[in-house]
């Protein structure tokens, strides 16, 4: 394979995966990972990706914020998956915060008709599958971000901060060694981390799709979660990071 073939191979594989990890590459290509490397790093400076730690992800990938709909259809099941382990955590009593995203959106059936437990969310999809349940559902007020159907800003933050809860499940955009836990949006963000502070209890609920890709809005360091539910397929570096900071890791 010539040399322009197979960066034209990195870049496609980059863009349908919306991650690469180059020592799998160097495998699929039966090349040298310092090749792939020095690929990578050209391919960046064409702008035809964006280089990272151990790889690349896809340009549109780390500037573009998908819609509601679209995060729905990217990686559904595991995302069905985290959510089902996750719930196994979900208390019979008390106060919890659920946030906005697809992933925490996956949790309504699990949190219907529980009398005794408070949910209180600014995930508006979440709170409409609660809303004939008998589950006491709490949304915060705010303005509605279309992108991810979820209440933000000021009055999000003033009316979260009101509550205490046993345990926040919070989504994330990406979370990468470089950039920890992070968000598309800076109001967002401020949200998520509103909820960690009047948390006892933090879990991070996020498919192994969303490593190794960072946002530009930070909320979180790995150390900051008592806890991590994400899938099988995790890559182990990250496992590791978790780890050594002390983070339960629950693998769906």
């Amino acid at each position: 394979m010539l040399a322009e073939e197979r960066r034209l191979k990195l870049v496609e594989w980059t863009r349908v995966e919306g991650k690469l990890d180059a020592g799998r590459a160097a495998v699929k290509l039966d090349v040298a990972v310092e090749t792939v490397r020095r690929d990578l790093d050209l391919l960046q400076r064409r702008g035809a990706l964006r280089r990272v730690h151990g790889g690349a992800i896809s340009n549109d990938r780390f500037g573009h914020e998908y819609t509601m709909t679209e995060r729905l259809g990217l990686n559904p099941d595991k995302k069905r998956m985290v959510a089902q382990l996750a719930s196994s955590y979900i208390p019979e009593e008390g106060c919890i915060f659920v946030d906005g995203g697809s992933t925490t959106e996956c949790l309504a059936p699990y949190l219907r008709d529980k009398p005794k437990l408070i949910v209180v969310t600014n995930n508006i999809n979440l709170a409409s599958k609660l809303a004939d349940s008998s589950t006491q559902t709490v949304v915060l007020g705010g303005r509605i971000r279309p992108a991810t159907h979820s209440s933000v800003g000021a009055k999000t933050a003033s009316e979260v901060s009101d509550y205490n809860a046993i345990l926040a499940f919070i989504g994330t955009n990406g979370a990468s060694l470089e950039g920890g836990i992070t968000a598309f949006d800076t109001d967002e963000s401020q949200v998520k981390k509103i909820m960690m502070q009047q948390s006892s209890e933090r879990i991070l609920l996020a498919d192994s799709g969303k490593f190794g890709i960072a946002y530009p809005a930070k909320f979180a360091n790995f150390d900051d979660f008592d806890r991590v539910v994400t899938n099988l397929d995790i890559e182990q570096k990250y496992l590791d990071m978790f780890s050594s900071a002390g983070v339960d890791v629950a693998l769906a």
